[in-house]
């Protein structure tokens, strides 16, 4: 049985076509990964599917008795709920069901109704049949498996950071076991063991599931077919991630080979007409050519995703020592570590680790200067300057060159352009509202601004979070390449590899 079925499906956004003549289709129990490089249209296709974008052309179609639900990293919800209410909403007929249950066993101590106690009772007989009973056990099941503070659930949304807020959401969307779900990034608030839960979770889902992730060794684990979004087309793969690499290759090989086939067949009956269009003799022999010409579906060039290149500018310190933290008691009025001694010395990268919640960004907040110590000391070597690029920032309506350009008033717009298309930003999308473009190319373009700040100490708060692979791997490469220091926080398993010099694990400081 098919869940979803698109049909024939175009659309382009500002301008610019992201697919032509698709088809996707999810059946029964299928666990999809979304692939496509930022910007290509990934999170618009799920808007597309939920309804909130009307498409061009094309046939959209949910089954009409399946119900969906939806992670969106920007959902309105009412902040003024508690978690923990906002989590058994998700049961919100059962307990409704439980009422009515009540309200019948009141009535009847009053007078007695033999068909409400019938049916009653049936009701009673649904919600164990439903796991009425173990409705804690399930939500504190969730709630265990992705890192969700049991504190908490007694606050109100509207009182927990972004990561927080986000867990307790993907918390209620598992909990509802809708049909179909759509998951879009749903890892980006997790830590590597929360991340694990998550995928053998969804390994063992029954139902079907469309999910976006940049993670490589999560999509592996959690999906058996692809939708690759490539050259304006939803391509459909059988396989987890490793075999879409082989079978998107092979694909692009028979293409380029029937394109070359084409292209030849298209020379040869071009030369054939303007040698005989002319001659008398020949002329009908080459208007028939002409219009089989005319009426051939030219294939149109395929287009090899292309790896950034970023780069980042360095100023040499006056100090080898770059940071330096004596007994260091991080916090805002009290501490959230133990007291913390360390030193960084000029060139070294370090990975700071530990859960949501522990205090690194605090720690990155305070190293910058922009925090307070609770206690003890923290030095920056003589001549240090810092370029920092935080986790979270406000996106408004200006272009990815005015925001470069209001950051540095001294370039021209073509050097502001080609700083950006290093960064894999296109150019038709240079002109687009910063919050018009996908979370990917927003970083994009806030880590192009970063790169042109010289600093001879890099923070970087979760720079992976919503970026591709490609992208990712050039975040890499230009983390390496760079000459200076390093802090970099990030849950990305695929990122955390051996290349630190040090890595420093927030939850040793913690009791």
């Amino acid at each position: 049985m098919s869940v979803l079925f698109i049909e024939g499906l175009t659309h382009q956004n500002g301008g610019k076509i992201l697919y032509r003549d698709s088809t996707l289709r999810v059946n029964k129990g299928e666990h999809i990964g979304l692939l496509g490089a930022n910007g290509t249209g990934k999170t618009t296709l799920l808007n597309i599917i939920t309804g909130r974008i009307t498409p061009d052309h094309g046939i959209v179609e949910l089954h009409p008795r399946a119900k969906m639900g939806y992670l969106d990293q920007h959902q309105d919800v009412d902040l003024n709920i508690l978690g923990i209410d906002y989590l058994k909403d998700a049961y919100k007929d059962l307990y409704v069901m439980q009422d009515k249950i009540n309200k019948i066993y009141e009535d009847m101590a009053i007078e007695y109704n033999e068909d409400d106690l019938i049916k009653a009772l049936a009701w009673q007989e649904e919600l164990s049949l439903k796991g009425f009973d173990t409705i804690e056990k399930t939500i504190g099941n969730l709630v265990a498996g992705l890192g969700i503070n049991p504190e908490n659930l007694n606050k109100t949304l509207g009182q927990l950071s972004g990561g927080q807020r986000g867990k307790i959401l993907l918390a209620k969307l598992l909990l509802k076991n809708d049909d179909f779900i759509l998951l879009d990034e749903p890892t980006n608030f997790l830590d590597v063991e929360q991340v694990e839960w998550l995928a053998n979770f969804l390994q063992n889902y029954e139902n079907s599931y469309l999910l976006i992730s940049h993670d490589v060794d999560f999509i592996n684990k959690t999906v058996d077919i692809i939708y690759a979004i490539e050259n304006q087309e939803i391509n459909r793969y059988v396989g987890n991630y490793d075999k879409y690499l082989e079978l998107s290759q092979q694909r692009a090989e028979q293409y380029d080979a029937a394109r070359e086939s084409q292209q030849q067949q298209i020379a040869k009956l071009k030369d054939y007409v303007a040698r005989n269009a002319a001659r008398a003799s020949t002329a009908r022999s080459a208007q028939s050519r002409q219009k089989q010409l005319d009426k051939m579906d030219v294939m149109d060039e395929r287009r090899d995703l292309v790896k950034p290149k970023m780069k980042f500018k360095y100023k040499r310190p006056n100090s080898a020592v770059v940071v330096k933290a004596e007994n260091l008691e991080i916090g805002y009025g009290f501490a959230l570590t133990h007291p913390l001694t360390f030193e960084l010395r000029e060139g070294e990268k370090c990975i700071v680790r530990g859960y949501n919640g522990i205090g690194k960004t605090t720690f990155l907040n305070t190293i910058e200067g922009s925090l307070k110590p609770v206690s003890g000391k923290i030095m920056l070597g003589n001549g240090v300057d810092i370029a920092y690029f935080h986790q979270l920032e406000h996106n408004g309506d200006e272009t990815p060159i005015a925001y470069l350009m209001s950051l540095y008033p001294e370039m021209l717009e073509g050097e502001v352009r080609a700083t950006i298309g290093k960064f894999g930003v296109k150019s038709e999308l240079m002109l687009n509202p910063m919050n018009k473009l996908s979370g990917g190319e927003q970083t994009k373009v806030r880590l192009a601004a970063l790169s042109l700040e010289p600093a001879s100490l890099l923070i970087l708060d979760e720079p992976t979070n919503h970026i591709d692979v490609l992208a990712k791997e050039a975040l890499l490469e230009a983390i390496k390449a760079f000459e200076g220091t390093v802090l970099i926080t990030t849950h990305d398993i695929n990122f955390e590899t051996k290349w630190a010099d040090k890595v420093l694990n927030f939850e040793d400081l913690v009791e």
